[in-house]
């Protein structure tokens, strides 16, 4: 059976027993957090859900997370310095590149995301732009293509936290001022901890595995 945690307005998981009881052990989760099966309509304690169920040390997960794998593939893998100094050398244009590369990685782990396609249309747009340079349409297409580009930044850096916290119930929280600012190297940044996780704790994967958001 599988089981949600809520913090405050925030709902995570779902997550299988198993791994509800190494985050409680680990102190991931506490037994004051609040929490329900998929069979309960309302919430309660953690301690109430687990009861007397033992809580394993966790030395003793490694026969059930190693069943598990990855949902989908693990976060791009590039040193975020690069991506700055490649964006400055480029004028910016390799910012673009790596989000869409970003973006395409977001939606197959969180496939309800939309960030690729307002990546394209930012793409149509200011190509559009340049063919009516000499149209005051050219400004109202600039002025789309801003738009469409800032929601695609947005919704990749909500995809990413939203994703995270199937690794971690804590979850991550982005801000919104780096993203505005430093979207590319910035996502990249916390991409590279999230790959670390990944690739180091069993138990991360599982959380992943159990956790495939539609």
């Amino acid at each position: 059976m599988n089981y949600f945690i809520k913090r405050g307005d925030q709902e995570y998981g779902p997550y299988e027993l198993p791994i509800l009881q190494q985050y409680v052990s680990q102190g991931s989760i506490s037994r004051d957090d609040l929490a329900r099966s998929e069979a309960m309509t309302d919430w309660a304690p953690v301690s109430t859900i687990l009861g007397t169920v033992p809580i394993p040390s966790a030395t003793t997960f490694g026969s059930v997370a190693s069943a598990y794998t990855v949902a989908g593939p693990l976060p791009p893998k590039l040193h975020w310095g690069w991506v700055v100094g490649i964006g400055i050398v480029t004028l910016g244009i390799f910012w673009v590149i790596w989000n869409f590369v970003v973006a395409i990685w977001v939606r197959k782990v969180v496939p309800k995301s939309q960030a690729v396609y307002y990546l394209v249309g930012y793409l149509c747009a200011s190509v559009m732009a340049g063919v009516f340079s000499d149209s005051a349409f050219s400004a109202l297409l600039q002025l789309t293509g801003l738009v469409l580009y800032l929601v695609a930044i947005f919704q990749t850096r909500n995809n990413i936290e939203e994703y995270y916290a199937r690794i971690n119930p804590i979850g991550i929280g982005l801000s919104g001022v780096m993203t505005f600012f430093f979207n590319a190297a910035y996502f990249q940044y916390h991409l590279n901890d999230m790959r670390k996780i990944l690739e180091q704790s069993p138990t991360a994967a599982a959380a992943a595995a159990s956790g495939q958001i539609v």
